[in-house]
């Protein structure tokens, strides 16, 4: 039973600074991209990620989603595509409406006038994924209370497997 307690604490531990070690990781590298190169949407492992701000998309994305953006070689008409925008200075996300040669088309879904056109080499990615309302989530853990509340989880979570394995390990002792 002892090591059956210290393979499961083993294996908590384990994944928690597995964990706590992407989640660094991926911090770090997110805040150079943005702050030293300038990069307002880097990719991780060939993977974006942006809340989404405004409803133009509606209902396939609404404000307050997560989207995970990917990019690609070519993009299709029905494709929703996040892109930059110089009308907006700043990235927009909606659907390939039309192509035509270069140039490219889009529109929100909940929108009634096509955006300017644009050329693939605007495009950042491909929406691969929709995680519905989690953006509240995402804008909290970026906060400093939100990182505190994610370590101060971490902390609990493996002083917590230490009283448990502990208090399994004197059990066990009183037993023998």
């Amino acid at each position: 039973m002892r090591r059956t307690v210290r393979i499961i604490k083993g294996v908590i531990k384990g994944v928690l600074l597995a964990i706590v070690g992407v989640l660094a990781l991926y911090s770090v590298y997110m805040l150079i991209a943005r702050y030293a190169f300038h990069n307002e949407m880097p990719s991780f492992f060939g993977l974006s990620f942006a809340v989404v701000a405004t409803g133009s998309m509606e209902p396939a994305i609404s404000a307050g989603d997560v989207i995970v953006v990917c990019a690609q070689e070519t993009y299709e008409e029905g494709d929703i595509v996040t892109y930059y925008s110089e009308d907006f200075q700043g990235y927009v996300t909606h659907r390939i409406v039309s192509k035509t040669g270069n140039a490219v088309i889009t529109q929100g879904d909940a929108n009634n006038t096509q955006d300017s056109p644009i050329t693939e080499g605007d495009i950042v990615g491909k929406v691969v994924s929709v995680w519905r309302g989690f953006g509240s989530v995402v804008n909290f853990l970026q906060t400093p209370l939100g990182l505190f509340s994610v370590l101060a989880g971490g902390v609990v979570l493996w002083l917590l497997t230490d009283l448990l394995t502990g208090a399994f390990g004197k059990k066990d002792e009183q037993e023998d």
